[in-house]
């Protein structure tokens, strides 16, 4: 066999193992025992992202950090591990982390990363013993999150009906969440009833 036979092989060896490790990982992530369900958000109607997919926007994508237990001094762009809580049907945050750790008892990590970070401004007595100024209130920020969840394929002409259940607080969605924090979507459910569930292959 020539060299460049041999090279081609090897090549083609080693695009294969890369892909099969991609679809390893993805399926291990989708049978993690850790699942986790979250409410989702309403989105402004306007949206332009349509088509095929549903874009999806979370309870737990907007921190009120003072409101959290953990850490409150994020920055656009940083890992952020959010500690969630059952509550019934769906899990809440209870507290937020710049680094990973281990959760209480039943409840579960999921990472995500900050877009942005707003403060908040509380109203107390402005410098120079003016009352009724606002200023910045340290403790009452909110991080905004992205998981890479975001949006999800769905078949043609379903989208516009799940956005509408969305936006009317009917959806919610099943997350596998790995042991490093990894989100992935499992399934949509409309009204708790499982609508769509995420193939593994």
């Amino acid at each position: 066999m020539s060299r460049f036979a041999l090279a081609v092989l090897a090549l083609a060896i080693g695009q294969s193992l890369f892909l099969g490790a991609m679809v390893w990982d993805r399926v291990s992530l989708l049978r993690s025992p850790t699942v986790v369900t979250l409410e989702t958000a309403p989105i402004d109607p306007r949206d332009l992202f349509r088509g095929h997919y549903v874009i999806l926007s979370y309870a737990i994508s907007s921190l009120p950090l003072g409101e959290l237990d953990g850490d409150d001094d994020f920055e656009a762009g940083s890992p952020i591990y959010v500690e969630l809580r059952p509550d019934g049907d769906v899990s809440r945050a209870i507290a937020a982390w710049r680094e990973h750790r281990e959760p209480a008892p039943g409840n579960a990590i999921i990472r995500g990363r900050v877009n942005y970070v707003a403060q908040d401004m509380s109203v107390t007595d402005a410098p120079g013993g003016e009352e009724g100024g606002r200023i910045p209130c340290p403790d009452c920020g909110s991080a905004f999150v992205s998981y890479g969840i975001e949006s999800y394929f769905v078949p043609e002409g379903e989208g516009r009906e799940l956005e509408d259940s969305r936006n009317a607080g009917r959806l919610t969605i099943d997350v596998a969440v790995g042991r490093g924090g990894t989100p992935a979507i499992k399934q949509l459910r409309l009204d708790g009833e499982p609508v769509y569930e995420e193939p593994l292959f």
